[in-house]
């Protein structure tokens, strides 16, 4: 009898065997093949005219291959097993495929020549360990245990190239999860440094070369990089055509409210003394129908039209064009409500937005154990599990209370733990219009790879930025991400698959193809433009603020152990990336032109403190100003002698001055536009921009405090004009400078009294419990001015 362990494997091999019907045939002369698959078809189709041969470029190697992913397994060979590559056996045979593995004994003859091994459905040819550089599928690495091997990728179609995932209709989806399990994610690697600060054309060494050597090479024959959407022309009568193009994604029928309110109903449940449990029962109290109610049909509308509004543009994963609510999974539903309730508009009153944002704290405490509870949650996880828990974590982290800005942090490494676990993210999503007709079903699969492509991006974005602005870690690396940036923003705003592929033809006929993520990074290094839309563009920035924190964070390692710099030291890369920033921003205002939209407005906000996080930590701010407790610890007076003494050195640094200098002009930006109209924090739905007053706030007072002392005669700014006033003269005058170092010999750097009491007063009355902690630690600012 067979152990139990055995089993498994009997039945994976009957599940290879290929199926009989085979319906895909070889059309070369004198082949004859045929095969069940069309992507098989394809592979074999290289033996009879391969695109491109790819050369090892080993000493004494005179192997070549049809295929790039093959060649750098094949050179991966021979740093792993040495001389043991040239006694392996000559070739081997998929029971999926003819194409064979063959030692070739001479580069001149292509057809001979080529390692024709590949990936398929569960299964691979080769039968040694996959030891790359750097794993061939794109999406998120896995980090794991090292195992012989490889990965079994159940559903998966192709590896062409090793770059991209397609399914029967040649859509490119990102593979949440590697092949390879002995290499960390959480690191940035040396190679992938050096080749993206290296000059534009710099030749690289082998090892780089399956992620950077020409990229647009690996994709110009790839179904999925040419085609960015195929459709077929649609019919009249199909469901697309037929629905109302004139309805609004706010709409939610009653049928759908009533499925909701029984949800939080049943599901949402405290113990009986919790504050949660008399929470809900205020919230459910009354009549539910009257279109005042917090959770009457009405609001339930507002809220998701104030998502739409408000929220979307600024991280756009969700497709807005088939959005409906009443096919929308009701957790993602709750999700995209939160966020509604919590940016509602302040035409509203302030009862109606107080009782929203009280609904909208209630929903997010008890949604993400609902998710966690769903059978979606687990691997392979569905699309509509991650747009909810990054929906969530952004509600979590910017809109609401300390402990749940607190619990989304502990659980970001959840929600990139779930796209890790090998999730292709195929299946059915709530944006699938049933009983589609042929090109609705591909318009489908489009939608959905695009999407999945974006929630690998917002992943990134919200990791990159809150690593930034909270002084949280890290946990992905920019190399991870080999997709390219999101699609045009008018096949994204396509509302039929007609007008898709309308806007295809355009785009060709105008030689507009993808460009990938780390292709861009590269360009924008390298003061080069970059064709792409506005999230797009905050991906990039996203890329460039995560390359400088692991930069950072390895060459404080480096130092801590005394071991010599890369890269040609710490300022040098530095330099790079400081240059990148002001590249990124021309780039960003060449596209944008004068417009004053939400777009400008965040570019301002990213490059600020791109340029400020760079020079200053914000975990240094905070104490020094006197913050009581940080990242979940009460902070010592030891604490708070090492900041004090850190600080003041800074202070006298040029890197203060840099720091404090767009701190200034960013503050300028907001406050010196309208100088009649305070800032109000509390209608801000600005992704960010609170807290990057904030921190821009605390670096202005740092750098003023710490060179010049408390004021000598403090003002006493007993009116809001006094305070306004103050603060414009301030502005004017220290943030006129020209360059940072003149505020080096600048009197009255410290003369920023009026500019935090504004502060100050605005962050009191904000539906966000962070910013009144800022406005309680700029009120101990404010005393150490005036004493």
């Amino acid at each position: 009898m067979a152990e139990p362990d055995e089993q498994p494997s009997k039945r994976r091999r009957r599940s290879r065997r290929a199926p009989t019907d085979r319906k895909f045939e070889c059309t070369h002369e004198g082949c004859g093949k045929s095969y069940s698959r069309a992507e098989h078809l394809y592979r074999h189709q290289l033996n009879h005219s391969p695109k491109q041969i790819f050369h090892c470029d080993f000493p004494n190697c005179h192997r070549a291959f049809v295929r790039q992913d093959l060649c750098i397994r094949h050179r991966g060979r021979h740093t792993t097993r040495g001389s043991q590559l040239q006694k392996r056996d000559s070739f081997a045979t998929d029971k999926h495929d003819d194409t064979t593995l063959i030692a070739a004994s001479s580069p001149s003859s292509p057809s001979m020549n080529a390692d024709y091994a590949f990936m398929t459905g569960p299964a691979t040819t080769s039968k040694s360990p996959l030891n790359t550089p750097y794993p061939l599928s794109t999406g998120i690495e896995t980090a794991g245990v090292p195992v012989s091997g490889y990965t079994d990728f159940s559903g998966v179609l192709s590896q062409a190239n090793g770059m991209l995932e397609f399914d029967s209709v040649s859509n490119a989806y990102p593979i949440f999860g590697g092949e390879t399990y002995n290499r960390s994610p959480f690191a940035m690697a040396d190679d992938f440094a050096a080749w993206l600060f290296s000059e534009p054309m710099a030749p690289l060494g082998y090892g780089m070369m399956p992620l950077m050597q020409n990229h647009n090479q690996f994709y110009v024959n790839e179904p999925a990089y040419n085609n960015i959407c195929t459709v077929i022309p649609q019919h009249p009568m199909s469901v697309t055509s037929i629905l109302d193009s004139g309805s609004l994604p706010a709409i939610i029928s009653e049928e759908k409210r009533k499925e909701l309110l029984h949800l939080m109903a049943t599901r949402f449940n405290e113990a009986a003394y919790s504050a949660d449990a008399k929470r809900k029962d205020a919230l459910l109290d009354g009549d539910l129908d009257s279109d005042r109610h917090v959770l009457s049909l009405r609001m339930m509308q507002t809220y998701i039209g104030s998502y739409w509004y408000n929220f979307h543009a600024q991280l756009p994963i969700l497709h807005q064009p088939t959005f409906a609510a009443d096919r929308t999974p009701n957790l993602l539903l709750l999700a995209i409500i939160a966020i509604g309730a919590a940016t509602l508009d302040k035409i509203h009153g302030q009862a109606a937005t107080e009782a929203a944002a009280e609904l909208a704290g209630f929903i997010a405490w008890h949604l993400r154990w609902e998710i966690f509870m769903d059978t979606d949650f687990r691997p392979p996880a569905r699309l509509w599990v991650f747009q909810a828990l990054l929906l969530l974590e952004v509600y979590e982290k910017s809109f609401s209370t300390r402990a749940l800005h607190e619990r989304a942090h502990i659980h970001h490494d959840t929600t990139l733990t779930l796209m890790r676990r090998g999730s292709s993210l195929i299946g059915r999503s709530s944006f699938d219009t049933p009983d589609t007709k042929e090109e609705d079903e591909s318009w489908s699969h489009w939608i959905k790879a695009e999407a999945t492509r974006r929630v690998a991006f917002a992943a990134f974005v919200l990791d990159s930025t809150h690593a930034i602005i909270f002084g949280h870690s890290a946990k992905m690396v920019a190399h991870e991400l080999r997709l390219p940036l999101p699609c045009d923003e008018a096949l994204w705003a396509a509302t039929s698959a007609a007008e898709v592929a309308r806007v295809q033809s355009s785009l060709q006929s105008h030689g507009v193809r993808p460009t990938m993520f780390l292709d861009s990074l590269k360009r924008t290094l390298n003061g080069q433009p970059v064709r792409t839309n506005a999230f797009g563009r905050t991906i990039i920035m996203a890329g460039l603020l995560s390359v400088g924190w692991h930069l950072n964070q390895r060459d404080l390692q480096v130092s801590s152990l005394g071991v010599g710099q890369t890269l040609g030291g710490r300022d040098k890369w530095r330099t790079a990336l400081l240059r990148s920033y002001d590249n990124w921003r021309h780039d960003f205002d060449e596209a944008l032109g004068s417009s004053t939209s939400m777009e400008s407005e965040s570019r301002d906000v990213l490059h600020h403190i791109a340029h400020i996080a760079s020079h200053v930590d914000i975990v240094d701010l905070q104490i020094f100003a006197g913050a009581g407790r940080l990242m979940g610890r009460s902070i010592t007076a030891r604490d708070y002698s090492t900041a004090r003494e850190k600080t003041e050195r800074w202070a006298t640094k040029a890197s203060a001055r840099d720091a404090t200098f767009y701190a200034l002009r960013f503050l300028s930006a907001c406050f010196l536009k309208m100088p009649s109209v305070d800032y109000d924090a509390r209608d801000d739905y600005l992704l960010n921009r609170p807290w990057v007053i904030y921190f821009a706030a605390l670096t202005v007072w740092t750098y003023g405090f710490a060179l010049d002392g408390p004021l000598q005669v403090p003002p006493v700014l007993a009116t809001r004009a006094e305070q306004r006033h103050d603060m414009q003269t301030y502005l004017r005058r220290v943030a006129g400078v020209r360059e940072p170092n003149e505020l080096e010999g600048m009197k009255g750097r410290n003369e920023c009294l009026g500019l935090l009491i504004i502060l100050r007063d605005s962050f009191a009355n904000t539906r966000w419990e962070l910013l009144g902690e800022a406005s309680r630690l700029l009120d101990s600012c404010i005393v150490k001015l005036r004493s």
